[in-house]
């Protein structure tokens, strides 16, 4: 029951996250926009699944996924666009988890090393604001207001 909440979840967050965007994405594509799509997704989900449930819903195996997660960091430094799809993916994840009332999970795992997460949550987070503050100037919004 609870795998099956996580799908249709994870199914309805790439569907609206793909009406968000305007277009499907292509899970075979290798172009730079759908791969980016891909990976956002898969960071935003991370928390509410499982490597390989996440790489069912693109048709991929669970080593794809790894590699996704992997290459949330170099995307955030280098796709300014990227940040943009990952946002949009953060707000949808948590919009629907809480509309189907789905929780992350909190994983037991050997060697975890939570010091290690917050560190790298804390940089996106600190990422994410730099960003805010760039697209903001560059509107002449003044990020107070929000």
């Amino acid at each position: 029951m609870q795998n099956t909440q996580i799908k249709d979840m994870m199914l309805e967050v790439r569907r609206e996250y793909e009406q968000r965007q305007g277009y499907e994405i292509d899970d075979k594509s290798r172009l730079n926009h759908f791969v980016q799509d891909r990976v956002a997704l898969s960071n935003a989900l991370r928390p509410y699944a499982t490597y390989k449930e996440i790489a069912e819903i693109f048709g991929k195996n669970h080593a794809t996924v790894i590699h996704y997660c992997r290459e949330h960091e170099p995307m955030i430094n280098s796709y300014p666009s990227y940040m943009v799809r990952y946002e949009n993916a953060l707000s949808l994840t948590s919009r629907v988890s809480e509309r189907m009332a789905i929780v992350p999970k909190l994983r037991n795992v050997k060697n975890r090393n939570l010091q290690s997460e917050l560190a790298n949550i804390k940089r996106t987070i600190k990422k994410l604001q730099k960003f805010q503050k760039k697209i903001e100037d560059k509107l002449g919004i003044n990020g107070d207001a929000s």
